[in-house]
């Protein structure tokens, strides 16, 4: 009696869900076995036992009772439906009864949450396997602790060159960063992402630079590194490409700065006996010439002048780019050099009745430059506003200290400057007028020439221009010499009437 009773007591107070079942009905129920069916006792006892298993599972179900009574026993996992309709995964052990007849006890334990994660998991290990074989990238995965390689994908043997069994279950520097065995980066989990350039040796003892990334992750509770490369060869191979089209393109650039040079010296020789003679002929020293002489050696005279001015334009373009030129600083007001420009271009704003300005802060005294290149530059901005500014308009040229730079503008209210045109408004041999204005002549190299010789001066050239209503030129240099240049202070760019100057005198 007292053994029934502890037989009865197990049976009610059991964790697991246990059932006495004979062919298609419940004989008997625990507590536990009601409470995961969602039944009150009952109700099971009436219900037939093949109507809590869905249409996937009944099958196998009834399968495995027959080799339970075969057998005399079964293990084995299936789902069961409850009250509510819902699915359970339970693990079922099962025995045949003593009488040898088909009677069946049946223990069972809800494992779905177990078996979520199973699915979690092999989902995390689908996911995972999908982005090593799909990845552009070298992956490898590595246990943490002993930075042996458990997985490889197919970019990673391919650049390895080594079958999948000769790397899995190898440590990842026999193929990643070979020379710095014993000073791994990733070795501590804590320093763990590692972005940089190492190299790979594949099987043919080749070395391939790669730029890795080591990542950790967790799977199944336990601590794994993605390590993830590029092959940089063929970058590699395109930067070197770059540099060695560069070193040419800068000798070529060199040879051709010299070749221009010397051209220019030889041209400059002839030009300059052409223009002598004709000038000598010009103020008729020899004699008198008829109209018809007069205007055919005044045209030699202008031509040859012109072409003169453009082969030392070439000569200085030259001279700058081949780094050959020097500057020869002075000290100089610079009252005298606008007296100088003003001169030379005063007869060609006369010949347009153009309003010509010239102002200087009267708060700059000296200043340290090269005299000839700074009345260069200014020749070429003051002529190009001139010349591009329609009659009666006006060109002002103005000068302001700013720290230790002096500060230039050329203003004109011409015919400004398309935003097409101006990404070219510094490169030699550009010439920004086309179509209608084409009656602009020159040589495209005044405002290369201008850029290159501020900086020479460690200067700094900027402009503004709206079309059809002018330019402003602006320029900047070191009172003191270039070696005086202090850092630019921005803040008087874009606000021209802070230092004195036109309110269009702005960067």
């Amino acid at each position: 009696m007292a053994e029934d009773e502890i037989y009865r007591a197990l049976f009610e107070q059991s964790n697991d869900a246990i059932f006495i079942i004979k062919e298609e009905r419940i004989l008997e129920v625990n507590p536990k076995g009601c409470k995961l069916l969602g039944y009150d006792k009952a109700n099971l006892e009436n219900i037939s036992l093949l109507s809590l298993f869905t249409e996937e599972s009944l099958p196998g179900f009834q399968n495995e009772l027959n080799v339970t009574l075969e057998n005399r026993s079964a293990f084995f996992e299936t789902k069961i439906k409850r009250s509510d309709n819902t699915i359970l995964d339970v693990e079922v052990n099962s025995l045949a009864m003593g009488d040898r007849g088909k009677t069946i006890l049946l223990i069972a334990r809800d494992i779905t949450s177990r078996k979520e994660s199973e699915r979690l998991v092999r989902k995390e290990r689908e996911i995972l396997s999908a982005l090593l074989k799909k990845s552009l990238c070298g992956v490898l995965l590595l246990e943490a602790s002993s930075h042996k390689i458990i997985d490889v994908n197919p970019v990673a043997i391919k650049t390895i060159g080594r079958s999948k069994e000769e790397i899995v279950g190898n440590i990842c520097h026999q193929f990643i960063c070979p020379a710095q065995v014993g000073k791994c980066p990733i070795s501590d989990l804590g320093l763990s992402v590692d972005n940089s350039e190492k190299t790979i040796i594949n099987a043919q003892k080749e070395i391939i630079p790669i730029l890795k990334s080591v990542v950790p992750v967790t799977i199944d509770d336990k601590e794994y590194f993605v390590e993830c490369f590029i092959d940089l060869s063929e970058s590699k191979r395109t930067e070197k490409k770059l540099l060695q089209a560069k070193f040419a393109a800068e000798s070529a650039s060199r040879a051709k700065s010299e070749f221009l040079a010397n051209m220019s010296h030889e041209l400059r020789t002839p030009l300059n006996s052409i223009i002598g003679f004709s000038d000598i002929l010009l103020e008729k020293i020899f004699g008198d010439l008829n109209g018809k002489q007069l205007r055919y050696v005044n045209n030699i005279s202008v031509s040859g002048k012109h072409l003169l001015e453009l082969i030392n334009d070439i000569l200085d373009l030259s001279k700058v780019e081949a780094g050959k030129m020097e500057l020869n600083l002075s000290e100089f007001s610079i009252g005298l050099v606008f007296d100088e420009v003003k001169s030379t271009i005063s007869p060609l704003a006369q010949a347009k009745n153009l309003e010509m300005e010239f102002k200087i802060d009267p708060d700059l005294g000296y200043i340290q430059v090269d005299r000839s290149r700074l009345i260069q530059i200014l020749y070429n901005l003051v002529s190009n506003a001139v010349k591009f500014t329609p009659e009666r308009g006006k060109v002002s040229v103005y000068c302001k200290k700013s720290g230790n730079r002096v500060i230039f503008s050329v203003t004109d209210t011409g015919i400004g400057i398309s935003s097409e045109d101006q990404k070219y408004l510094f490169e030699p041999f550009k010439q920004i007028d086309s179509g209608m204005n084409r009656q602009y002549g020159g040589t495209g190299l005044g405002l290369a020439l201008v850029k290159k010789f501020v900086d020479m001066h460690k200067g700094r050239v900027w402009f503004t221009s709206v079309q059809g209503k002018g330019s402003s030129f602006i320029f900047e240099l070191p009172i003191n010499g270039p070696n005086e240049m202090e850092k630019p202070d921005n803040a008087f760019k874009g606000s021209a009437t802070k230092i004195g100057l036109p309110a269009n005198f702005s960067g």
